[in-house]
């Protein structure tokens, strides 16, 4: 995703009074230099809001006012809360969802970003999960004996 425009102001630290956590971003994202971004971001933001930045589940937002989870991604999908972003994913997204995780993994492990040289690498990660049950131990474990890891050149000191 790009970065917002730098004219873009930011979302105040508290809620105004008589707005929902949602509405705010909604009011924000109206604005057409957010909008096309926030059009791909905030539906799946929203199946989440019943957890708070820390990750506990809550039923109303700090004002009080109940948590909203249903929203249409992009695609025109609807979709409620955390159970049915878990449907889309695993049903619909499934192998996108896998290839992103397996890049941003294989990034993390080298230290880089994910090159085109990589690709067979990502593709046999994707093979070996599928034949194990999707284990994250099979995805660490190739990333580890692959020739990317053993190999990477040290960096030259200053």
């Amino acid at each position: 995703m790009p970065r917002p425009p730098k004219d873009v102001p930011d979302l105040p630290g508290d809620i105004p009074e008589g707005l929902t956590e949602r509405a705010l971003i909604e009011q924000h994202s109206s604005d057409e230099a957010c909008a096309k971004c926030h059009a791909r971001i905030d539906p799946y933001g929203f199946t989440l809001e019943e957890f708070d930045a820390i990750g506990r589940f809550r039923e109303v937002d700090p004002r009080g006012h109940s948590i909203d989870t249903s929203t249409t991604l992009i695609d025109g999908t609807r979709i409620e809360g955390l159970d049915g972003l878990q449907e889309y994913l695993l049903n619909t997204r499934r192998d996108e969802f896998l290839r992103q995780f397996c890049r941003k993994l294989l990034g993390y492990g080298l230290g880089r970003g994910v090159q085109l040289s990589d690709e067979p690498l990502l593709d046999e990660m994707l093979d070996r999960l599928a034949e194990n049950d999707y284990r994250f131990s099979v995805a660490v474990d190739i990333i580890v004996t692959s020739d990317q890891f053993r190999m990477i050149r040290a960096r030259a000191s200053e």
